[in-house]
């Protein structure tokens, strides 16, 4: 696999989660019933997942594809490596919005609904803008080594935060969560 097929490939999953934090995010404003603890498993897959794992190898790429030849391509980058950290502080809602629902303030669900819709388009954009312009972009700026060399920096990563069955806890956290949010 490439560099960006990787990071395509992650995508598959991530948009798996975001499609069920919506459907608890509309259970929440419909007044339905949410676990917390469904919630806490979506912290925990947005933090390892997506934010160590994912946003990490992406926090590898980005800065290799800057160049003083593609002025206007360096702000997209800019901006997409910003998300990262909005992503980040959305994450710190979600968890303090879970928090407070497990201690029963009454408004914290509708906060909670919310910051998870905020988080899903924030990624969801996120994730267009990658496929569509900077992952073609990686392909073409990038020579052969440097793919080679970012390739290795990702296993590194990988091999830092991996347990002996990271994707595997992962794949199954997601597919418990499609079994009880499914469509």
């Amino acid at each position: 696999m490439t560099i960006t097929e990787i990071l395509i490939d992650e995508h598959k999953d991530i948009i798996e989660l975001l499609n069920i934090m919506s459907k608890i995010a509309r259970n929440i404003k419909s007044n339905n019933v949410f676990y917390t603890s469904d919630v806490e498993d979506i912290i925990d897959f947005l933090k390892f997942f997506i934010d160590k794992n994912h946003h990490g190898k992406e926090e590898i790429l980005f800065p290799a594809i800057i160049s003083p030849e593609i002025k206007e391509e360096n702000k997209s980058l800019n901006e997409i490596l910003y998300e990262h950290t909005v992503a980040r502080n959305y994450l710190k809602d979600i968890y303090s919005c879970v928090e407070n629902c497990k201690i029963g303030n009454a408004f914290s669900g509708e906060l909670l609904a919310d910051s998870l819709n905020n988080y899903v388009l924030l990624i969801k954009e996120h994730i267009q803008k990658e496929e569509e312009t900077i992952f073609p972009m990686a392909e073409v700026v990038l020579s052969a080594e440097k793919k080679d060399e970012i390739y290795d920096l990702f296993e590194r990563l990988e091999s830092k935060l991996l347990t002996k069955d990271f994707r595997g806890h992962y794949h199954k956290l997601l597919e418990n969560l499609q079994a009880k949010y499914p469509g």
